[in-house]
């Protein structure tokens, strides 16, 4: 039986409407290729997925199909998150308990709202994501975001992230490169399809994965036909990591600038590099006061608690922070790191690190895209960033990603073209995914 899931408006802000054929016309349509866009394009959602892009005019309308009118509208492919975390956070608490079925639903939901139509869960989950994420592949859960989940990531003993509410047991604790290989083949026989590493001493105050260990992870995780993700924030554990054959880096190296024996590594080897700009900003934007939380688009889908709170106790946490000045010029050679890396030619992904308290699922992507373009990058190298880029290092291109016939229908309808300002990515019409359209997030008109 499909479920297509509603919840009430105070839980969570979308709903889903039943599938049918669908016929857009008279769109602009980015299909996330990086190409021009194609003018008064007509595509045909059928079966949950597009069946036909052609020029309006050139496709047979099926019996009792849907037909929308996209004049002056632009179709996007939806939002692919490399970075996320489900389950473990409610309001600006995380603990294991609040890991149900229920709060993973909800939180695939907002994100959907907010036009990601897939998101990892990276490394602090439990299993019961993988059966949510068998019942979204097969259709019989649909109306929410669809996950890659890593399961359990790994870190040393005590290691980094252990500190942080919820994740002590959830993180892999590996003493050994035997112990390593043994819970990587655990995770893919649990259905993990990306096995995550925490590769950082947080400035000197744990020990990290090291060389061995990372080296044991990655190489099991490639035997066993699973991704090899990592967190990282040194350069040179990042080069280390590319050598030891890893897949995806999922934060910006912060320590210092980038340099050519990273690049060249990064080329050869196709490594993404996910940047997750809102992470680092969002560890110290609160004591600033920023204006964010009072905009609708935001504020409209928080309860009114955690506003206040953001203006408060993690305004004031964030100002007493003795690590502050790191946070901000971490922030500062993120920035500047993901535009030397984008203009060499590196395959730049998108992610966030949404999920954990203070880091709110849906809005940050929007603003992930923003700063992104803040930081040099052109609107068409971010969507390319969050659909092409993000499929390949997912390994869904052939089903998901770029906007193409036979894939699945995961779009976003946009009320004005991004191409010319990327905040447009707000002004979201509709979004599809699987062909069911979802109820989008937005500031009311």
């Amino acid at each position: 039986m499909k479920v297509s899931v509603l919840l009430p408006f105070c839980l969570l802000p979308f709903a889903a409407e039943a599938q049918q054929a669908v016929v857009i016309e008279h769109a602009t349509l980015i299909d996330g290729s990086g190409g021009a866009p194609l003018q008064d394009a007509a595509l045909l959602l059928e079966g949950g997925r597009i069946v036909r892009i052609a020029p309006t005019g050139r496709i047979e309308t099926p019996a009792g199909a849907e037909t929308i009118d996209a004049a002056g509208k632009t179709v996007i492919p939806g939002m692919i998150n490399l970075h996320g975390h489900v389950g473990l956070t409610k309001g600006l608490s995380q603990a294991q308990e609040y890991y149900t079925r229920a709060n993973v639903i909800e939180n695939l939901g907002v994100y959907a709202a907010y036009g990601v139509t897939t998101t990892t869960s990276m490394g602090t989950d439990l299993d019961l994501v993988a059966g949510i994420r068998d019942e979204i592949d097969g259709g019989s859960l649909t109306g929410i975001a669809r996950v890659v989940p890593a399961l359990q990531g790994f870190t040393v003993r005590n290691g980094y992230p252990t500190h942080a509410p919820g994740v002590k047991g959830l993180a892999q604790e590996v003493t050994s490169a035997q112990d390593a290989r043994k819970r990587v083949d655990m995770l893919a026989g649990k259905g993990a399809r990306v096995v995550k590493m925490w590769v950082d001493d947080h400035h000197d105050t744990f020990d990290k994965l090291t060389p061995d260990l990372y080296g044991a992870i990655i190489d099991q995780a490639h035997k066993r036909g699973l991704i090899a993700a990592a967190h990282l924030y040194e350069l040179a554990d990042a080069k280390g990591l590319v050598d030891a054959g890893l897949d995806a880096i999922v934060h910006s190296v912060r320590d210092k600038e980038v340099d050519g024996g990273l690049i060249r590594r990064l080329l050869a080897k196709n490594v993404a590099y996910s940047p997750t700009l809102t992470r680092e900003k969002s560890t110290f934007v609160y004591a600033d006061g920023p204006a964010w939380p009072a905009d609708p688009f935001f504020a409209n889908r928080v309860e009114a608690a955690i506003l206040a709170a953001l203006k408060t106790d993690l305004r004031e946490a964030q100002a007493k922070d003795p690590e502050r000045q790191i946070n901000i010029d971490g922030f500062h050679m993120a920035m500047r790191n993901l535009k030397k890396l984008a203009d060499a030619g590196v395959r730049i992904g998108f992610g966030t690190d949404t999920g954990p308290p203070g880091r709110f699922p849906g809005y940050f992507e929007h603003w992930e895209a923003e700063l992104m373009v803040e930081a040099g990058l052109t609107p068409m190298q971010v969507i390319r960033s969050f659909s092409k880029n993000a499929s390949e290092a997912l390994r869904i291109d052939r089903e998901r990603g770029t906007l193409a016939e036979g894939k699945y229908a995961d779009l976003i309808i946009l009320n004005k073209n991004p191409l010319g300002n990327i905040r447009n990515l707000r002004e979201m019409d509709a979004v599809y995914i699987g062909g069911v359209r979802v109820s989008p997030a937005g500031a009311p008109r």
